[in-house]
């Protein structure tokens, strides 16, 4: 009997991107083929692509010419490309990367086990799919503690800098009971975290019921037992409602912690950049959502050297970062992505300019977040210890306040490794870094 071809899913880019790679795991399974994260092993390699910047799709070329080796050696039968950039620029990765036998843009995931069998040479029969593919047999690879689950699929936002919309459409969100029914499996097989994800969550809903569903459906996983911390990413700042913060501060499952990307503060680069809001509906925003949860963790991005800012406006995100404190801030150079309207403003800054912006407001954020973990020096925190630091001889952990892979981490000390990954243990704090803090387990 022959054995069944062997397929590894690379999956590059944002958390959404990995929910996709997930269920073509899943759809891939279901038609026959075997699951291997050895790439020397693998029978067919498929890439899951990111495709959002520039800088993602040069990265993205590489990566693809990088496991073309594989197929070179003859080990590897075939290569497929998926994902966003396949959907932004179909003919390049033919032209690029030659070894390619096939590509699925994102809205043709759903057909992953038939060009994988094509590609093979083999019969697979495929079954037809109506409206949105379904979700039920995604394969989470994340750690076991923790998953994402996405929400919603495009966006109806208009933000000049961003070609999303055209490369996902509109948003689609998914309907709430089959979001709880996942959630609900996903925290039957040992998942302690969810993760909401989608690229507006705060906008969920709104095609479904008419109106943003966001806080009933927090509501409903938030009190799903079993479940230790329902953590939101990706919230539009003048979209976080009211109701919304009064549901996630009512229940103790929701971690004290939020993502809003706000992306600058002065008023008229918001505004060229098509966002909603100014510095002092965020800032108000910044304060309703502390005083109704004082430890909550808020985390944002903003993007310097979009076209037209000055000194001046940099000046004034410099001056709100430093009156916001927040606790999490990532930094981005604006990037004049081909079919964006950004792109074709004619007052574009020197990269070199940008760069530099970049630079000194991370070093402000630096100060700030070492202020920040200095408060937690001699307190508390629950922790999931996630990955042992043989080198260090520390356990890599994080409580509510950080987000996987993006956020820092708490390095808790004293603590042998006996295999308590996925283990949530209460730490005390003992010194503060810029980023990280330092713990030691409570005796």
């Amino acid at each position: 009997m022959r054995r069944p071809m062997r397929c590894a899913v690379v999956s590059l880019g944002c958390p959404k991107n990995l929910v996709d790679s997930e269920q073509m795991l899943g759809w891939l399974v279901q038609n026959g083929f075997a699951l291997t994260t050895e790439l020397e092993r693998a029978d067919v390699i498929i890439v899951n692509t990111c495709g959002f910047l520039q800088a993602a799709v040069q990265e993205n070329l590489r990566e693809l010419r990088r496991l073309a080796r594989y197929k070179r050696r003859g080990c590897c039968k075939a290569l497929i490309a998926t994902g966003c950039l396949v959907s932004r620029y179909p003919q390049l990765v033919a032209q690029a990367v030659p070894e390619v036998d096939a590509c699925l843009g994102v809205h043709e995931l759903h057909r992953i086990a038939e060009v994988t069998a094509k590609a093979l040479g083999l019969a697979v029969r495929q079954q037809e799919v109506l409206g949105e593919p379904p979700y039920a047999s995604r394969i989470v690879s994340t750690p076991h503690w923790y998953a994402y689950l996405k929400i919603a699929e495009g966006c109806d936002r208009t933000c000049t800098f961003c070609v999303i919309p055209a490369i996902r459409g509109k948003q689609r969100s998914r309907p709430m009971e089959e979001l709880v029914a996942e959630a609900e499996e996903l925290v039957a097989q040992g998942v302690r975290e969810l993760i909401l994800i989608a690229q507006d969550t705060t906008r969920y809903g709104v095609d479904l019921y008419g109106t943003p569903a966001l806080p009933a459906l927090v509501q409903r996983l938030a009190q799903l037992e079993g479940l230790k911390w329902l953590r939101l990413l990706y919230c539009y700042p003048t979209a976080v409602s009211e109701r919304l913060i009064e549901v996630m501060a009512a229940y103790p499952r929701v971690a004290r912690y939020i993502d809003i990307p706000l992306q600058h503060s002065h008023p008229d680069i918001l505004r060229r950049m098509g966002r909603g809001g100014d510095e002092r509906i965020y800032a108000r925003l910044v304060e309703k959502l502390r005083t109704a949860m004082p430890d909550i963790a808020i985390r944002t991005t903003f993007i310097v050297g979009f076209p037209g800012e000055t000194e001046h406006h940099f000046e004034h995100l410099l001056e709100f970062v430093k009156a916001m404190k927040f606790d999490r801030v990532g930094v981005f150079v604006f990037s004049p992505e081909p079919g964006s309207p950004a792109a074709e403003f004619s007052d574009q800054v020197p990269s070199e300019v940008a760069e530099e912006r970049k630079h000194r407001l991370l070093m402000l954020q630096q100060e700030i977040s070492q202020r920040r973990n200095q408060t937690f020096v001699g307190k508390e925190l629950e922790v999931v210890l996630e990955r042992w630091d043989a080198r260090t001889g520390t356990y890599i952990a994080r409580s509510q306040y950080e987000a996987p892979e993006i956020d820092g981490v708490v390095k808790v000390r004293g603590v042998s490794s006996d295999g308590r990954l996925g283990t949530f243990v209460t730490v005390r704090v003992v010194k503060a870094q810029p980023y990280d803090l330092v713990a030691e387990l409570r005796s």
